[in-house]
């Protein structure tokens, strides 16, 4: 069986720092992973190489059965791979919603000169297209009855 994700032998110097050592792991789609322990284990040394921050010194990294392991950082949540940090980096001024449409801005085929011909290049068209993609999300995260709030506002835990 293929795996959505799979890490093979990575290991991760730093000079004479060993911060990975041949780490290797699968995850299936549908699956809930973790990669737990203590400072200084490693989890956001693994995470960093997983999404191209770091590139490891030894091993490999698979996405869907793509070699991954020398994919540049930029290409990466193309295929559907993306990081998140622990600190809230959120607009504070803004909704829920475009807080969300700002995260897929990646994902916008139009530019600043055929944005600006926005009835006329389909660039209309696209922004729809992403906001009913973000009211999924929206759905998904059960996260409705504060689409419309300030971010800002909102008690740490729902941010």
């Amino acid at each position: 069986m293929e795996h959505a994700l799979e890490v093979r032998g990575v290991s991760l110097r730093f000079g004479g720092v060993r911060a990975l050592t041949e780490v290797s792991f699968g995850v299936n789609d549908g699956e809930l992973f973790s990669i737990i322990g203590p400072n200084g284990a490693g989890k956001t040394s693994i995470v960093n190489c997983i999404s191209g921050r770091y590139r490891p010194t030894e091993g490999q990294l698979f996405y869907r059965g793509r070699d991954i392991t020398a994919l540049n950082p930029n290409a990466r949540p193309q295929l559907g791979i993306g990081r998140t940090f622990q600190n809230l980096a959120l607009f504070h001024h803004m909704s829920v919603l475009d807080n969300i449409m700002v995260g897929r801005h990646h994902l916008l085929k139009n530019n600043f000169i055929t944005g600006s011909l926005y009835w006329l290049t389909g660039a209309r068209r696209e922004e729809l297209e992403h906001r009913r993609k973000v009211e999924e999300i929206i759905d998904f995260l059960d996260l409705q009855s504060v689409r419309k709030a300030t971010a800002g506002t909102l008690p740490y835990g729902l941010r």
